[in-house]
């Protein structure tokens, strides 16, 4: 058995928790054992992650940004476990996870890069990155979800040989959509006959483009009073931006619904989901599920946006940050719907022959079983060669 721990921030609403879940969900229990260590105890994705048969999870229970107890605790544990693999995603948990396993000398590390480095920092994110990124250059491997965060990998100097593109994984069956709930979703948004629903699925931060987004819906709505807008998502700035929307005249247009595990209902109230992501975005899961759903995509032509919209192809790109090109992207879409259906049907065959959750989990299986293979000792190589 091979033992993999995974340190996370939290089992909060997200998409690489949401991608953690599913990777050990898939992950052949027989040849491996996962362990699922958050920073801060609860999250809404708490009890899906314990009911997975086969995963642990471990609290590491870190008292806030200046508890640095965490990295004895990981040390513990990776000895107490028999850890042969560590694999963190998201800062800080890549630093509480890669220091401890050097130190104890745990077999492989394997680095999960999400999207990036973000192109507006603070100083501790700064930090946190400058720290990571030297760490990671004693790690086995890096995994970027995106051809743009492996770019941005070998622009902070990290080498290639160690860099190693797992795209994500969608897993059709949480994509059942319920009709009758969609219905009642389409009620509250108060969609007249003949309406058209725009929706943006992204936790309220500024990163995500919220204000592009409802600017371009204000500048819709003077021409298109029938368009509704679903904003899914929460976060600090949910005030301001409903401030912003009411500034704009569209508190009778806009709901924000908040977090919501109904994504398929969500995305199916959707005539159309924008990605307005003002800084870099790896490999997005509302965008993929919503072209698993046959929902056009208009995205910002940032990151890995690129590799999943080909403009024209299987979606839209609209330069970042301008919500007048973004209103006419979404104007056309509704209008030409001969053209729209194509763009669906390309982007679903797509998403089948290149985002299949099937396909990211042995990817990553692939990757585990050829680091046992390097390495000379431990239960890592006894039991899994």
């Amino acid at each position: 058995m091979y033992n993999i721990l995974y340190p996370v921030n939290e089992l909060k609403i997200g998409g690489a928790e949401q991608q953690l879940l599913e990777l050990v969900r898939g992950l052949d229990k027989s040849r491996f054992r996962p362990i699922v260590a958050p920073l801060y105890p609860g999250g809404a994705l708490d009890a899906e992650f314990r009911a997975v048969p086969g995963v642990k999870v471990i609290d590491l229970h870190r008292k806030g940004k200046y508890d640095f107890s965490t990295f004895w605790r990981i040390a513990s544990l990776l000895r107490k476990e028999r850890i042969d693999l560590v694999q963190p995603f998201l800062s800080p948990a890549t630093l509480f996870g890669l220091l401890p396993a050097m130190l104890v000398g745990t077999s492989a590390k394997v680095v999960t890069e999400r999207c990036g480095v973000r192109r507006v920092r603070g100083l501790g994110y700064k930090l946190y990155r400058t720290i990571e990124d030297w760490l990671s250059r004693y790690a086995d491997m890096i995994i970027p979800n995106s051809v743009a965060g492996q770019d941005l990998l070998l622009q902070r100097g990290l080498p290639a040989t160690k860099i190693r593109v797992i795209y994500n994984g969608i897993n059709l069956q949480r994509l059942r959509v319920n009709p009758t709930v969609v219905a009642g979703h389409r009620a509250r948004l108060g969609v007249p006959q003949g309406g058209a629903v725009v929706g943006i699925l992204a936790g309220l931060t500024r990163p995500k483009g919220h204000d592009t987004f409802l600017r371009a819906a204000a500048r819709i709505n003077s021409e298109c009073p029938h368009v509704r807008y679903a904003i899914v998502g929460d976060g600090p700035l949910r005030e301001e931006l409903e401030t912003l929307a009411s500034d704009l005249g569209l508190q009778e247009r806009v709901v924000f619904f908040g977090y919501q595990r109904g994504v398929a209902d969500l995305l199916a109230t959707c005539d159309m989901v924008v990605s307005a992501s003002r800084d870099n975005e790896g490999c997005s899961n509302s965008v993929l599920e919503a072209m698993a759903l046959g929902v056009p995509v208009i995205a910002t032509d940032i990151g890995g946006n690129r590799e999943l919209v080909q403009d024209g192809v299987t979606g839209r790109l609209v330069p970042v940050g301008d919500h007048k090109a973004l209103a006419t992207k979404i104007l056309a879409a509704l209008s030409e719907e001969a053209e729209t259906r194509a763009v669906v049907e390309r982007a679903k065959r797509m998403i089948e022959s290149r985002f299949a959750l099937e396909r990211m989990v042995r990817d990553y299986e692939e990757l585990y079983t050829a680091l046992a293979q390097v390495k000379p000792s431990g239960a890592l190589r006894r039991e899994v060669i």
